[in-house]
């Protein structure tokens, strides 16, 4: 690339030369078109090998981020496979869990059925073999014509709160009845009585 000043100075000279021609000679005309093509030429050339090199650079980078992009994308079609087989899983094991509960539900439910409550007796009247003391208690209350037999208990025992205080309120105590007819005789009975 040829400096401005040196362009200058070429411009004076030829203006000097023309000046004591008094005119410009075509030869001298197509000189300089040919100084000023050569030094275009010459500033493109310098131009275009700039602009290829930066080329060349972000065509490599660009090649190498081809193949990242590919693993991305590969990666990214697994994990969206992954999480569609999770969601999947997630939505049999929450249909599953909504059966368990429901059916815990019920089990326990039906598990209750033979239970009975019995409300006002002291605390610790029962000794250490609950079950024996109440189907003993229950015979003798109900009679021999209503339970012939001691009714047979799978389970006798304070309700599940703390004990109380000395003069407090006892504990009600919750019965299971091995044979729900029983425990529904026992419970008619009852209420046959109630006022009495």
């Amino acid at each position: 690339m040829t400096s401005k000043s040196a362009k200058q100075a070429k411009k004076d000279t030829t203006a000097k030369g023309d000046a004591a021609h008094g005119e410009v000679s075509m030869s001298a005309l197509t000189s300089l078109l040919e100084e000023h093509r050569a030094a275009l030429s010459a500033e493109f050339k310098t131009a275009l090998t700039s602009l290829e090199a930066k080329l060349d650079l972000v065509q490599t980078a660009v090649s190498d981020h081809g193949p990242r992009i590919v693993s991305l994308e590969s990666n990214a079609d697994l994990l969206s496979e992954r999480i569609h087989s999770l969601e999947t899983v997630c939505a049999q094991l929450s249909e599953n869990y909504d059966k368990l509960k429901a059916k815990t539900a019920d089990l326990e439910g039906r598990s209750r059925r033979n239970n009975i409550r019995i409300i006002g007796l002291p605390e610790s009247v029962e000794g250490p073999r609950p079950t024996v003391f109440f189907s003993e208690m229950l015979s003798e209350i109900m009679g021999n014509q209503i339970l012939p037999s001691p009714p047979e208990l799978d389970r006798a025992h304070r309700a599940l709160v703390a004990k109380p205080k000395q003069g407090g309120k006892p504990r009600a105590v919750i019965l299971c009845f091995h044979r729900y007819q029983i425990k529904e005789t026992v419970i008619r009975e009852a209420r046959k009585r109630r006022g009495t």
